[in-house]
């Protein structure tokens, strides 16, 4: 859900800030500004996901009883991003929704830039906790 809610906040961006135009009777801008808002959404709701442990597969039977205990102990050990970073990241996805900016993007290209970077370092590190989730979830 994190990657959908980027590209979508991508293409909204792009939208707003570099197409212009109107399409019948529609501003572009303002899909672009309703694609960023939904994009940023889907990203902070992504973000959140990855702090939930994932669900147990299926009942608990008596039969299962070892096997149950076993899977419990290794959904322990699954990796969870942590609260600072979580924060850091919906930070990121406010102060790049946000029009207050260190650098006000009148000034371009340098107002651009600063998004850019903050965009790509959510993109790494959403990428970095992924993998790192995966890898935990593989390995036993």
């Amino acid at each position: 859900m994190a990657w959908l809610g980027a590209l979508v906040l991508f293409v909204g961006a792009i939208l707003t800030f570099a197409v212009g135009g109107d399409i019948r009777a529609f501003d572009v801008r303002t899909f672009g500004v309703a694609g960023m808002v939904v994009g940023g959404v889907l990203l902070v709701l992504g973000i959140l996901r990855l702090r939930r442990r994932p669900r147990a597969a299926g009942r608990r039977s008596p039969a299962r009883g070892l096997r149950a205990g076993v899977q419990a102990r290794v959904q322990d050990r699954v990796y969870r991003t942590s609260k600072g970073k979580i924060i850091a990241m919906i930070a990121v996805v406010i102060y790049i929704l946000s029009p207050i900016d260190l650098i006000p993007d009148v000034f371009l290209p340098f107002g651009i830039v600063d998004d850019a970077t903050a965009f790509t370092w959510l993109l790494f590190a959403i990428g970095q906790e992924v993998s790192r989730k995966r890898r935990s979830t593989l390995s036993p």
